[in-house]
């Protein structure tokens, strides 16, 4: 359901059109599901020289490449996260974690994900800048949990929340 609500990308339509213009004009190509076999940089000309699958047939020198890899991740076969799975498992559905309502592993695990990985909390925007700003909300709130709501100054949360002294519920720890 993910991959069919990001219509098998994640390029805004603002972009795809500005792209699409640059394609009609000759200016840009675009080749989806194209891996680079092989490159070469020349200095000299500052070109790329590629070698496609499938093949490309008269690929001009190349001035700039853009890769939007697509790159499929699964929680489970992560070596970052194998340790995480084996001593704190959690359901996986699509090789997405699910994760609490705060992005975080588990309720009793304070590990936070965002991105890609929290797109079954965070929708299919997930990987987008907007997924990473709500992402970092939520993850304050949940931080905001594990360390502690801060200190009430003045009517304002002062200390994690990001607004007041951010230094100033450290005062008074380390005495």
């Amino acid at each position: 359901m993910l991959q069919t609500a990001r219509n098998g990308g994640s390029i805004t339509p603002r972009y795809t059109k500005i792209i699409k213009h640059h394609a009609s004009q000759n200016r840009a190509s675009i080749h989806p599901y194209t891996k680079i076999k092989a490159h070469e940089y020349n200095p000299d000309t500052q070109t790329w020289s590629l070698t496609t699958d499938p093949p490309i047939p008269d690929l001009p020198e190349i001035d700039y490449i853009y890769f939007a890899t697509g790159a499929r991740a699964d929680v489970r076969e992560m070596p970052l996260l194998r340790q995480m799975n084996e001593q704190y498992p959690i359901d996986v559905k699509g090789g997405f974690p699910c994760l609490t309502n705060d992005l975080a592993w588990r309720d009793d695990v304070p590990l936070f994900v965002t991105g890609r990985m929290a797109a079954l909390r965070l929708g299919p925007g997930a990987p987008n800048l907007e997924g990473a700003r709500v992402g970092a909300e939520r993850v304050a709130w949940g931080m905001e949990e594990v360390l502690g709501k801060g200190r009430e100054v003045g009517g304002q949360c002062e200390g994690f929340c990001g607004l007041g002294n951010r230094y100033a519920s450290l005062l008074g720890e380390c005495d």
